[in-house]
């Protein structure tokens, strides 16, 4: 009994020691898998019930990062988004050149290329498709939906490719280049996810190039005489050895938001298995979501600019006893190894833990002996609990892709439990971009940045019937949001997005034909 009292507390200390050594391998999740174009691997899930093992009012942000390879083998879509439920989408991944500071789309058929429903093959001018066309009509339709550019991630902080941030010039035509895509694309602002500037030099580069590119963007405000400040996000880290060095004063001064990583925090990095989005706790890698938080805001970020990053998936351990314990091996997962999509969770045959104490969940098959740490919406609610409470901006989603639909959905789940979400209008008028499109507003009036209700439209016309009753004629002058009826030339037409001035039927595209009265 003895000696074996002496292997547990060898143990301990060696667990101890471990803890105090081993760095986060935080957001290695955030990254383009090498097989994104393979159609994803699907899974029979389980609905056990989820067994306990422990006991501002305000808006709020929902920020969710959109891939653009998700399209592909994940075959997520535009479409697929909810907007109603976000006040950001990220949209992932744009590179940039460590030898000139410019930045670079990375996939020209899913960003610029790709023809959805409802684009034409034949309209005249240099016309923006892809995604980025999709994502601002829905920037017409949902008036509080901000989206931006997304730089970097696992993949393209790799190999240096935010070293220049320590150069003055470089510094400068990174800010350039980024104005020229805001202005060019549409976007609202950027978002930085460099994985990490983990060095004294490096840190203190990127607090001067946020710094500089805040005054890139007020100016551009300043030039087009908006009311809106162009946004700026950070995709922050929540290993103390990737922020330690952070000047967080002078990036708080500059950034709208920090979106906390806080997720990753376990995986196949580590010998044993543990949680990979623990709000508290963490004596096992010394890393917690509160720990990271609390160090932000007591070294000078802004508690309201913070938001909480959710994991949309979950972190797979094979041949384990529980949580602590050593494993072998991480399991096929979705689309990625050791990754499966929260979609796909619980795996069927598994049952469902969730520990309050420490604000985490997981399922484990005790017959295959796999367990899989993930958030539950349960646990998600109390997560966006703690945010409201402690007066944070709201939460972070990676990536939507894997989110489920219905009373389910994680990104649902956040957004009915603040439920006044970030009304901040979005940019909508881009005269000088070098897409026709995007310039003439997809053939609307030129945008501003004032919203309205949609009128309702009158109609001196004698009264229709059929579908179309009570259903007023369209008029040049009525603002239509998506959802909206009108009839013309004796057919009910439905507005897809917001518009002004397009003629149903019309090059555009904005009107849906529902057929004759």
């Amino acid at each position: 009994m003895a000696r074996s009292s002496a292997a547990q507390v060898l143990l301990s200390l060696v667990a101890a020691l471990l803890a105090a050594v081993v760095a986060v391998s935080a957001t290695q999740a955030m990254q383009r898998p090498a097989e994104y174009k393979d159609a994803a691997r699907h899974y029979a899930t389980g609905s056990p019930k989820p067994e306990s093992i422990h006991r501002r009012a305000g808006e709020y942000v929902q920020a969710a990062y959109f891939t653009n390879w998700g399209i592909y083998g994940a075959n997520y879509q535009p479409s697929n988004v909810t907007p109603s439920q976000l006040t950001h989408l990220l949209y992932a991944f744009a590179d940039v050149s460590p030898d000139t500071g410019e930045i670079a789309l990375t996939d020209s058929y899913a960003d610029e290329q790709k023809h959805f429903p409802g684009d034409s093959w034949d309209e005249t001018g240099n016309n923006l498709y892809g995604c980025l066309k999709q994502f601002y009509l829905m920037k017409l339709a949902n008036r509080n939906l901000k989206v931006l550019l997304s730089v970097g991630g696992y993949t393209y902080s790799q190999d240096g490719h935010f070293s220049f941030v320590t150069d003055d010039s470089l510094r400068s035509a990174f800010v350039t280049s980024v104005v020229s895509f805001v202005e060019n694309f549409g976007f609202d602002g950027i978002d930085i996810d460099f994985e990490y500037a983990d060095t004294p030099a490096l840190a203190q580069g990127f607090a001067d190039l946020l710094t500089e590119l805040r005054t890139g963007f007020d100016q551009l405000a300043t030039q087009k005489g908006d009311t809106v400040p162009y946004q700026i996000t950070v995709a922050a880290p929540a290993g103390w050895d990737n922020y330690q060095y952070f000047p967080v004063k002078q990036m708080d001064e500059a950034i709208t938001y920090w979106n906390l990583m806080a997720y990753d925090y376990a995986g196949s990095w580590l010998n044993w298995t543990d949680n990979q989005a623990n709000l508290y706790d963490g004596v096992r890698t010394n890393v917690s979501t509160d720990k990271a938080l609390t160090w932000y805001v007591q070294n000078g970020a802004t508690a309201s600019k913070m938001t909480m990053g959710i994991p949309l998936y979950g972190r797979a351990f094979e041949q384990t006893q529980g949580i602590g314990f050593p494993y072998n091996g991480i399991g096929p997962g979705t689309i990625q190894a050791g990754i499966y999509s929260y979609q796909d969770l619980p795996l069927a045959g598994a049952s469902v833990f969730e520990n309050h104490t420490d604000v985490t969940s997981y399922s484990y098959d005790s017959t295959k002996q796999e367990l899989v740490s993930y958030d539950t919406p349960d646990i998600v609610t109390t997560k966006a609990q703690y945010v409201m409470k402690n007066g944070f901006a709201g939460s972070m989603f990676w990536d939507l892709s894997t989110d489920k639909v219905g009373a389910d959905s994680l990104v649902g789940t956040t957004a009915e439990v603040y439920g006044n979400l970030d009304s901040t209008l979005n940019h909508i008028d881009y005269p000088d971009s070098e897409w026709t499109n995007i310039a003439n507003n997809m053939g609307q009036s030129s945008g501003t940045s004032s919203t309205s209700s949609a009128p309702t439209p009158t109609s001196t016309s004698p009264p229709l019937s059929g579908q179309c009753s009570g259903v007023s004629a369209w008029s040049a002058t009525a603002t239509y949001v998506g959802g909206n009826e009108a009839t013309y030339n004796g057919d009910l037409w439905t507005a897809k997005w917001w518009t002004n001035g397009d003629t149903p039927g019309g090059q555009a595209g904005v009107w849906t034909d529902d057929g004759a009265c």
